[in-house]
Parts: C-alpha cells; sequence; structure tokens
C-alpha cells in the first residue's frame, strides 16, 4: 500500500488538473470571446478562430492529462514507463504550445499594447513555455524507458 500512495497522489492531480480544464472551456472561453469584442470592437474577426483555437488547446491538454492516466496505470501495473504513453504526452504538449501561440499570444500583444502592460507579454510567453517544459521532460523520460528496455 505504500508504494501506492505516489500512484493515487499523482491520478488526484491528474483529475483536478482535468476537472480544471473542463470549468476552464465551459465557462472561461466563452466570457473570454464576448471580452475580447467588447474590449477592442475592431478585434471582433479574429474572435472565433482564437475560441476554436483555445478549445484545440483545452482538446490536447485533456488528451495529454489522458496519456497520463494511462501512464500511471503502466507504471503501477508493470513497474516500468510506457515509450508511447511519453510519446503522445510529449506531442500533445508541442500541439497545446504551437495553439497557445497562434491563438492566444496575438491576444496578449493587442491587451499588453492598449494597456500598456508590456509585463504581460512576459507572463504569456511563459505560460507558453511550461508545456515545452513538459515537452523536454517527456523526451527525457522517453528516452530513458528505451534505453531500460532494450
Amino acid at each position: 500500500m505504500k508504494k501506492r500512495v505516489p500512484i493515487i497522489i499523482l491520478r488526484l492531480i491528474t483529475v483536478a488538473f482535468a476537472v480544471a480544464g473542463l470549468l476552464f472551456s465551459i465557462f472561461l472561453l466563452p466570457s473570454f470571446g464576448r471580452g475580447l469584442v467588447d474590449e477592442v470592437p475592431v478585434y471582433s474577426y479574429i474572435r472565433y478562430p482564437v475560441i476554436v483555437g483555445l478549445y484545440g488547446a483545452v482538446a490536447s491538454f485533456l488528451v495529454a492529462l489522458f496519456e497520463m492516466w494511462r501512464l500511471l496505470d503502466a507504471i503501477d501495473r508493470d513497474g516500468h514507463l510506457a515509450t508511447k504513453n511519453l510519446r503522445a504526452i510529449k506531442r500533445c504538449a508541442i500541439i497545446f504550445s504551437i495553439l497557445y501561440f497562434i491563438c492566444a499570444m496575438p491576444v496578449v500583444f493587442l491587451n499588453a499594447e492598449i494597456g500598456d502592460a508590456p509585463g504581460l507579454v512576459l507572463i504569456g510567453a511563459l505560460l507558453d513555455g511550461i508545456p515545452i517544459g513538459a515537452a523536454a521532460v517527456a523526451a527525457i523520460l522517453e528516452r530513458v524507458a528505451e534505453r531500460s528496455e532494450g
């Protein structure tokens, strides 16, 4: 039982992140689109492409969490890392980062320009760097798992 406690904690964290992602996509993304149009009516034409892209980013985030769950199952069952799950997590993180950069960063730039807040761009770039770091960790763990298998 003592060996299973970290896996249980990681599963609870995975569920908490999934619930947070779903709540974000259900409640905050639609109001984000409305707020974008209310703040800058000139940019109303980018409302739907931004929202669709951010929904795609949330979908890749949720797929990565599902793969994390499957990875935890493999660790719990076999006691080793599954390379296909790590590869999927790495791809989801890269897709999330690309979609976030394409869809959210233009809005961050617009808000920073309107509000004269250059620090906002730095915060947006840091938020884009988190999935890149996750992809790097997944790639390193994938290599370690491949070397241990064969």
